[in-house]
């Protein structure tokens, strides 16, 4: 994990994690928006969210569904709200530092489902410098997914990723970066392809994947 500036005073951790924020209260109508956050420490949070909360906003927040922590808005990135499907930055501050163990509980159960990969198949559409592409998810993680193709994108380059999930009707649309990428000619047991990073996915879409995961990964023998 890495580590950035401090939050309150204590360290923070780049993260993102499934979180769920009640807001309001004290005579404010309540509502519950999901996210997902951008930094955690035992401080406060950077959460995403898909709409604009003002300062001063008291808040009940979920990680991981776990067990509610309180805090406030501390401030709000209002230069990305311009684009309607871009999620927007809050800080939050914690009303009472948690135990930086629990942060440590968050971080651990992130990678640990970061680093889960569902098998799937479902076809996708790779669009990379104006021409567009086709190719098969073979898997699927929170982070990212391999792709078969027979025309892999360079290491570093930027892709659009257009899809249906199985048994979903929502079409996905979503920026990745390709981290590693194979062609024919390495003549590996897997097909020639690339594997991708997700880039700041809406909090929505990300939650869809992580849910589609899960359910995938329980399902699978173990042994």
């Amino acid at each position: 994990m890495a580590y950035d500036t401090p939050i309150g005073g204590y360290a923070r951790h780049d993260a993102y994690l499934p979180v769920e924020c009640t807001a309001g209260g004290a005579g404010r109508p309540r509502r519950v928006l999901s996210g997902k956050t951008r930094s955690v420490g035992a401080g406060g949070l950077e959460i995403l969210l898909s709409e604009s909360l003002p300062p001063a906003t008291p808040l009940i927040i979920r990680i991981f569904g776990g067990d509610p922590v309180h805090g406030y808005v501390a401030w709000v990135d209002q230069g990305r709200s311009k684009d309607p499907g871009s999620p927007i930055p809050h800080g939050v501050t914690f009303q009472q530092a948690v135990d930086p163990d629990l942060v440590l509980q968050w971080l651990y159960r992130a990678e640990r489902q970061s680093s889960a990969r569902a098998p799937v198949q479902f076809r996708i559409e790779v669009h990379h410098q104006g021409e567009a592409g086709q190719g098969t998810c073979l898997n699927l993680s929170r982070g990212g997914m391999f792709i078969a193709t027979d025309q892999p994108a360079s290491p570093g380059s930027d892709v659009s990723l257009f899809f249906t999930l199985p048994g979903m009707s929502h079409r996905f649309s979503i920026l990745a970066r390709v981290v590693w990428n194979h062609g024919k000619e390495t003549r590996l047991s897997r097909p020639p392809g690339i594997g991708v990073q997700f880039l700041d996915p809406k909090p929505a879409e990300a939650a869809l994947i992580g849910s589609v995961v899960d359910r995938i990964c329980e399902n699978l023998p173990t042994g």
